[in-house]
């Protein structure tokens, strides 16, 4: 089991995340790690879902075109099949639609500078390994957001977090099958890690994602995004309203504020 994987293995409270946490990447600032945990201290709000998943969805853009470059030059000491840096490729793009989708919906990322491992880049192993952890980490936010939307009475937003998510957990088990995991859908259930996505946030500076010491990734990272092959680009579907009669009707892009029930059909 990975460091990471030890930490994520029992629900994480707040107070035990924040310990040990330092602020080393150049550029980041006291102040900027300070608004983000006084973020993450509040309970968790529709506004501070979208900002949080807006922000992680940058960093997967970023480490993504960051793993497709430092493989093209021949940095990495396996080599990339090629049908990897196809699904490399289409993965980060369906990280960009996500960031776009919950961007239109209110998001506003936090930070667009990460921080990683140097390692990251040029062990196969710790690249796919990193994934499968973020991807994991990802999708039990994606629980803890439902929760949110779900109190909020906005059946749009859980809609979209289910959909965002079901398609992160392709990414964790193509990443475990680069890895060589058999059989790489190994959970029958994905594991709720956090109480909260304040707690997911907060896991992001732990690992150095935010804040690190690590090497500097700036969003959107190196290359163009090849979005060729993927389809279903926006959160469609049919959502429906809270009030008993309400008419189901297409999703709508217009965000709602926190607390409103969006007008979506007739009583």
């Amino acid at each position: 089991m990975t460091a990471f994987a030890s930490q994520i293995a029992f629900p994480i409270s707040r107070r035990t995340m924040l310990k040990g946490v330092g602020v080393g990447a150049v550029g980041f600032t006291v102040a900027q790690s300070a608004f983000l945990r006084s973020n993450a201290a509040q309970s968790d709000t529709v506004q501070d879902v979208l900002d949080i998943t807006a922000t992680t969805e940058r960093f997967g853009v970023t480490f993504l075109g960051e793993g497709l470059r430092s493989n093209s030059e021949g940095n990495f000491d396996r080599a990339w099949p090629e049908p990897v840096i196809a699904i490399v490729e289409a993965a980060r793009a369906q990280e960009q639609f996500h960031l776009d989708a919950f961007e239109a919906a209110g998001g506003a990322p936090l930070v667009d500078t990460f921080t990683i491992p140097p390692e990251f880049l040029t062990s196969f192993d710790a690249f796919f390994g990193a994934v499968v952890e973020q991807e994991a980490a990802e999708i039990a936010a994606q629980i803890a957001a439902m929760a949110v939307f779900t109190e909020m009475m906005r059946p749009d937003l859980v809609k979209v977090s289910f959909q965002y998510a079901a398609e992160e957990a392709e990414h964790r088990v193509l990443a475990n099958y680069t890895l060589g995991t058999r059989p790489p859908n190994d959970v029958a259930f994905a594991p709720a890690l956090f109480d909260s996505v304040g707690a997911f946030l907060e896991s992001l500076e732990q690992r150095g994602i935010i804040g690190g010491t690590g090497m500097e990734i700036v969003y959107p990272g190196p290359g163009e995004i090849d979005p060729t092959n993927v389809t279903e680009q926006t959160p469609g579907g049919m959502v429906v309203d809270c009030v008993p009669g309400g008419t189901p009707v297409a999703d709508a892009a217009t965000p709602v504020a926190d607390g409103a029930t969006p007008v979506v059909g007739d009583d």
